[in-house]
């Protein structure tokens, strides 16, 4: 985060929210519904630089968004007010409801450190529900604040994306009819490959060897799948990951393992990220399979563990047709959100959950 950015965690300052005697109801929706509300009087400023930071595109056979913002005003405040993610974006010179709704609620302190350009982000836990984040962006005037989100997206989308993660994790790795996380299975994986991942009540452990350096995990209803894969590491490649190698090497395991499916070339995006410290890739294509016919979104990593001297690549992907595919895609990526090349330190944890 860049010096200069000031986020402030709201504990007590939404006066709206203080001293409620009744106790909460839970939150209801979408996980990737965004409730946000801005003034009539600044929306040409802030819609657009919202919709950037949040909703985020992904390579799927219809278009799709990792975060859909649903704009509100005060007629359906109230109906917001019961879901997962509410932001409001107001400048506190806006004259519109929403700027009066954060002069009223900011305290003193808070209040000053906006107007001294000090503050412009403000974040609630469950200021109406249970399992909800309230957040409040502002700023001395709607210029600035156009300019905040525009030079702080990442804070912006991370914010979000970071407490969906939590949420969905809770229910990804948490007790449903009686069957809950396969902590079996994740030891004997950590036993056998050498790295630690999770494993939701709902995936099996479908295909793969350690001698094949391969592990495919897999749920149904709808299709979805997570594959781990290394290869030796030397000192000379580190760093050094080619995306037509990537290409070449998954559509050789997909040859292998899964009927054939290969990586469309042209839609495949990539960006540099370190994960527990690992150098490497974040990649996001489309998969097809020309005799079926078929596709669906891709979500992976390319990462270099020196340590270890492994090159591994973790993929996500799912086929789910006629349905929203974002949120399958997310219990993949949380899959591999959990993933420790350090099999030790994975049972460490592991013994502890």
């Amino acid at each position: 985060m860049k010096a200069r950015i000031k986020l402030l965690i709201i504990l007590t300052v939404l006066a709206v929210i203080a001293g409620c005697a009744k106790p909460k109801p839970e939150a209801i929706g979408s996980f990737n519904a965004v409730f946000a509300f801005v003034d009539p009087q600044e929306a040409d400023l802030l819609k657009e630089p919202l919709e950037l930071a949040i909703e985020h595109p992904i390579k799927t056979p219809r278009p799709e968004k990792l975060f859909r913002i649903i704009w509100g005003d005060t007629n359906t405040f109230d109906d917001a007010t019961r879901h997962h993610i509410v932001l409001i974006a107001a400048s506190i010179k806006s004259p519109g409801w929403w700027g009066a709704f954060v002069r009223r609620n900011l305290d003193k302190k808070a209040y000053e450190g906006v107007k001294k350009g000090q503050f412009n982000v403000f974040r609630k836990k469950d200021p109406w529900a249970r399992n909800q984040i309230l957040i409040i962006l502002t700023a001395r005037n709607a210029d600035e604040l156009r300019a905040f989100i525009l030079t702080n997206m990442d804070l912006i989308f991370e914010m979000i994306n970071n407490y969906c993660n939590e949420q969905v994790s809770q229910w990804l790795f948490g007790k449903y009819q009686g069957k809950g996380e396969r902590k079996d299975l994740e030891r004997k994986i950590a036993e056998e490959y050498g790295f630690g991942i999770r494993v939701p009540r709902m995936f099996e452990w479908e295909k793969g060897t350690p001698k094949e350096r391969f592990l495919w995990l897999r749920a149904l209803d709808p299709e979805r799948w997570v594959f781990v894969y290394w290869e030796p590491l030397d000192s000379t490649q580190y760093k050094k990951i080619s995306l037509s190698w990537l290409v070449r090497t998954r559509d050789s395991l997909c040859l292998i393992y899964y009927e054939g499916d290969s990586l469309m070339k042209e839609e495949l995006t990539y960006r540099r990220i370190y994960f527990r410290n690992l150098p490497g890739i974040k990649y996001r294509a489309r998969w097809k399979n020309v005799k079926k016919v078929i596709g669906g979104p891709v979500v992976g990593y390319v990462l270099d563990d020196i340590e270890h001297k492994r090159r591994y690549i973790l993929d996500g992907a799912v086929f789910a047709p006629g349905v929203r595919k974002e949120p399958y895609l997310r219990h993949c990526e949380l899959i591999m959100l959990s993933f420790n090349p350090d099999a030790r330190a994975f049972l460490d944890s592991l013994n502890m959950r």
